[in-house]
């Protein structure tokens, strides 16, 4: 078959590779989409902590079902899925608790095992998710990162009716962050540099869009919340700066909340330590899409989130090193990528 493989810093090469064959456990999917995620750039650029080589890439996907293992069963050959991308062991004493997508075994597909910038993927019958009759692959492949942000609004912010919630970053997840917490009864205020993700962030029903390098950033969120600070604090962005998680004390009331869910691929950042301690901020950590993909497929069937809205470039699995420098570049439109690797 056909894959998109990373063999080392910005080492991406379209070429011909073994198709897989599934364990007695697995299938075989048929890819149609896989969406570009922030952290393939990671990997792109050989900064994924988790990342080994030489890899395939690509854990937003979506495609159909077109071989089964010999001990899979109630998994009809075409059936349409998407796919959770995280393999846990079941065993250990995150497992024990129920707490799977923080595993001490855990494997990601894409990272540390081969992923969907191919023809074909093998993946667990476990981690398949039919999906309802009206979503198409494209929307399905958004539905893992719309997870992301499901998994850290819903089980790790826990807004409350009336909540005052800022996030920072308006990419796909910070935007699907602001999204779900709004369907939760929050007002949400999102902090944005780039001003077409702004654009997208009102047009989407985030009406306060704001761009942060404009503004006194503790001085506005004073504004806006009546003196106090916002109640949460979402940081959606991640990457190499320290800048963010600043921000977010900056933003943050006293005795507030701050959720870190963006990727940072260096172990390392800076933080206000003793203004956090005297005003008693919590910080807490989201990883992944944990018990998110049913939630966001019924979000997409029902049309109250359209990952078709934001959606913005489509390309053939030959042209991935291009999307992926085409995501980067901050002053391109591009929001979501899809990659289509039945097409040349």
């Amino acid at each position: 078959m056909k894959a998109a493989v990373l063999h080392g810093a910005a080492d991406l090469r379209y070429e011909t590779v073994p198709e897989p064959a599934p364990r007695v456990d697995e299938v075989i999917v048929k890819v149609h989409a896989c969406s570009i995620c922030g952290s393939d750039l990671h990997a792109f650029h050989g900064k994924h902590p988790r990342l080994t080589f030489p890899r395939i890439l690509g854990h937003e996907f979506a495609g159909e079902v077109v071989v089964a293992g010999a001990g899979v069963t109630g998994v009809p050959l075409g059936q349409r899925v998407c796919c959770d991308i995280d393999i846990f062991c079941g065993k250990c004493g995150p497992c024990s608790e129920g707490r799977t997508n923080i595993c001490d075994k855990l494997r990601t597909m894409g990272f540390d095992r081969d992923g969907a910038y191919a023809e074909y993927v093998a993946v667990p019958s476990a981690n398949l998710y039919p999906l309802p009759q009206d979503v198409s692959y494209d929307q399905a492949s958004a539905v893992q990162v719309l997870g992301i942000s499901y998994h850290a609004v819903a089980h790790r912010v826990k807004p409350r009716i009336g909540e005052r919630i800022a996030v920072i970053g308006a990419g796909p997840v910070g935007l699907g962050a602001a999204l779900i917490a709004k369907s939760m009864g929050a007002e949400v205020t999102i902090f944005e540099l780039l001003g077409y993700r702004i654009a997208l962030a009102r047009k989407l029903g985030v009406e306060r869009a704001l761009d942060p390098s404009a503004l006194d950033v503790r001085a506005e969120a004073l504004a806006l919340t009546g003196g106090r600070g916002f109640d949460k604090v979402v940081e959606c962005v991640g990457g190499f700066q320290d800048e963010t998680v600043q921000m977010a004390a900056d933003l943050v009331k006293r005795g507030g909340k701050i959720t870190v869910v963006g990727t940072f691929p260096e172990n390392r950042v800076t933080i206000p330590i003793a203004y956090l301690k005297d005003r008693e901020i919590d910080i807490n950590f989201s990883r992944g899409n944990f018990q998110a993909f049913a939630p966001c497929l019924d979000l997409v069937a029902t049309g109250a989130v359209d990952p078709e809205r934001y959606i913005s470039h489509r390309f053939a699995l030959p042209r991935a090193a291009e999307a992926l420098r085409l995501l980067e570049a901050r002053d391109v439109e591009a929001h979501k990528i899809v990659l289509h690797p039945q097409e040349e």
